[in-house]
């Protein structure tokens, strides 16, 4: 995270974020700066272009320049982490700035569907939780991985049984 007190990275964003597109094969991230306020205090508007998107910070950035692209990196990090969150828990990519707040369910009623089906879609819970962030960039704790865990394996679930009672399906 970045100390915006200290004027310090406390991590390689920029770095991440060039390993990140790498591994999509995607264009590396380059910046652009405009400088706004007096020389000897300086802050930074960043514009950080990376394979087909752009980013630009909502606000200057007080500080060195060198500390204004990590910010900026950090912040299309986050942006990117926000995205894949969404998409993982069966949303639509938000391709707007705001913070991405988790729905707010009703109290659902009981599902009553064979166990092969829950176990089919957990499995497939699993493999999108598990494929979709190496373990190199892994953060969550095994409790988060277990809350979304389940919260996607319902979701399909709920998908699946939407999708049977259109196509007139029963289970037995």
């Amino acid at each position: 995270m970045a100390d915006l007190a200290t004027g310090e990275a406390l991590d390689n964003y920029k770095g991440l974020l060039i390993q990140y597109c790498q591994e999509r094969g995607l264009r590396q991230p380059t910046y652009t700066e405009t400088q706004h306020g007096p020389a000897d205090s300086p802050q930074w508007q960043v514009t950080v272009s990376y394979g087909d998107s752009v980013y630009e910070t909502p606000a200057p950035i007080p500080g060195s320049k060198r500390f204004a692209h990590q910010v900026a990196a950090q912040q299309v990090l986050d942006e990117i982490n926000s995205r894949r969150e969404s998409f993982l828990a069966g949303g639509t990519v938000d391709t707007t700035r705001a913070p991405i707040s988790e729905p707010v369910l009703d109290t659902p009623s009981p599902l009553e569907v064979p166990i092969s089906l829950v176990s089919s879609a957990l499995t497939i819970a699993n493999e999108r939780l598990t494929t979709s962030q190496p373990a190199r960039y892994r953060t969550l704790t095994d409790a988060e991985f277990s809350q979304k865990l389940s919260k996607l394996t319902l979701e399909i679930v709920r998908s699946l049984l939407e999708r049977a009672e259109v196509d007139k399906i029963t289970f037995q």
